[in-house]
């Protein structure tokens, strides 16, 4: 086990909804503006920013955010997916060059998102489509369980989150990864397949799939506690095993009950065939676990 951090413990970022009033100066819902004046950061910089939200319904989102700032621009490669029905649907699907803001690693608005930021430049929330949209779609950050730093850098999150659509609101689990390189520094890592998870009670499941030297990891919330585990066994299911396909895989914490077993729902081509919806059984003891999220594959920057 790599540590322990329940819900409301000290050192828990707390992300309040946008429902508490009016924002502060400076956090308002900007769309297709930069905002903050042009700045040249010291270091070119690739950043990489990624939001992953499942639901126990099946709604799943995800959010991929590339921005690299050299010189005094900043090219942006936005791609957000949501999968509220039978397939994935694109939010939106940016491509451009825009002058560097005073914090090359905050996400910016387009013609299509709006972005509030907190205090600290934390994601409160994202909105696609416009205000008055029938249609629009809404991201509402939550509280973050637990934070942590991984294995080259990167800040990471898993917390509570709302995902908004003219259907009603939908609960469920964030997971959210920002990394960065300087353009200077060759890509040291490799992609790395993340699944992520909720279920009906309220529970999320993390895991990475383990790369070249890094070992699976995950994180459990379960029944309002939060646990990071390290040395995780996550292993595609022998081919030909009782119910056993290609997407399948067997997962398990060694020294404790928790094992189960992730499969595909559908698999839909994300261009590069890199997501995958899924669902999940896992026993912890006696208990038995229904889950449903997916499995997405995040490039390093």
């Amino acid at each position: 086990m790599i540590g322990r951090c329940p819900r409301g413990a000290p050192g828990a970022v707390l992300v309040f909804l946008a429902c508490a009033g009016p924002p502060p100066d400076g956090t308002a819902e900007d769309r297709g503006i930069i905002v903050g004046g042009p700045l040249t950061p010291a270091v070119d910089a690739r950043y990489l920013t990624h939001l992953l939200f499942a639901a126990d319904d099946g709604t799943a989102f995800i959010g991929a955010f590339d921005q690299t700032a050299e010189g005094e621009d900043l090219r942006r490669d936005y791609d957000v997916r949501l999968a509220d029905g039978d397939a994935w649907r694109s939010l939106v699907l940016t491509q451009d060059t825009v002058p560097v803001a005073r914090a090359a690693w905050r996400l910016l608005p387009t013609p299509a998102m709006a972005v509030r930021v907190g205090d600290a430049g934390q994601i409160v929330s994202l909105r696609f489509g416009g205000s008055e949209d029938a249609d629009s779609v809404r991201l509402v950050a939550g509280e973050e369980v637990s934070v942590w730093t991984g294995p080259t850098g990167q800040r990471e999150s898993l917390g509570i989150a709302v995902l908004q659509t003219s259907d009603g609101a939908v609960p469920g689990i964030l997971f959210f990864r920002r990394a960065a390189r300087a353009l200077s520094i060759p890509v040291a890592t490799t992609d790395g397949q993340t699944f992520v998870f909720a279920d009906s009670l309220g529970n999320g499941l993390l895991v990475h799939a383990g790369t070249i030297g890094q070992p699976a990891v995950a994180h459990t919330w379960l029944h309002g506690v939060e646990v990071a585990w390290g040395d995780v066994t996550l292993e595609p299911s022998a081919p030909g095993a009782a119910g056993a396909s290609a997407a399948t895989w067997e997962f398990a914490i060694p020294g404790t009950t928790v094992r189960g077993s992730f499969r595909p729902l559908a698999s839909e081509d994300s261009g590069d065939g890199t997501l995958m919806r899924m669902e999940a059984i896992v026993n912890v003891g006696t208990e038995v676990l229904d889950f449903n999220g997916f499995a997405a594959t995040l490039p390093s920057p």
